[in-house]
């Protein structure tokens, strides 16, 4: 699908061979920063689903943009596709990609459903990026939208009802 904006007020930080993406959305005073499992292949020009229900719901709930970010950065449009181990470089990276975006005052929703399930090493990832962000911002905004799934994890963007954002 391609993404309404113009690509001047782009956030695309990724990888120089494009095999891992940091961060994907747009430039605002009031942004959303939604936190999935890993990217897809969406860049700028071209949102798959997921970015743009994203997009929608930051609108609808009154943010003038959104940024995806990810518990991990290597592209593949199916979790499964994750490898055995992961690149903690490259986690490192992710990381650093992140906490520079986010302000002390940021709203971030946690986003990644039970793919997390999918590599047992996601949620070590997990933990430490949020612990990382609560290390370095102070007053950030963790949320979820919509109920716990049944394995406790926030939904997916894709997968839960449009409601009021409710402390994760």
């Amino acid at each position: 699908m391609k993404n309404n904006n113009s690509t001047e007020n782009s956030i695309y930080l990724k990888s120089p061979d494009n095999r891992y993406r940091y961060a994907l959305g747009t430039k605002g005073n009031n942004t959303l920063f939604c936190i999935g499992i890993n990217p897809s292949t969406a860049t700028p020009e071209n949102y798959d689903p997921t970015i743009n229900r994203v997009q929608k719901i930051a609108l609808q709930k009154g943010f003038d943009s959104f940024v995806m970010l990810n518990i991990y950065p290597e592209r593949a449009t199916d979790p499964n596709n994750l490898p055995g181990n992961p690149d903690w470089s490259e986690h490192k990276r992710n990381i650093k990609a992140i906490l520079s975006l986010l302000g002390d005052k940021s709203v971030v929703w946690a986003a990644w459903g039970n793919s997390i399930k999918k590599r047992p090493w996601l949620t070590q990832c997990r933990d430490l990026l949020l612990e990382e962000i609560q290390e370095k911002n102070k007053g950030i905004s963790l949320v979820r939208m919509g109920d716990l799934t049944v394995e406790k994890q926030p939904r997916h963007p894709l997968f839960c009802p449009v409601t009021e954002f409710e402390p994760f």
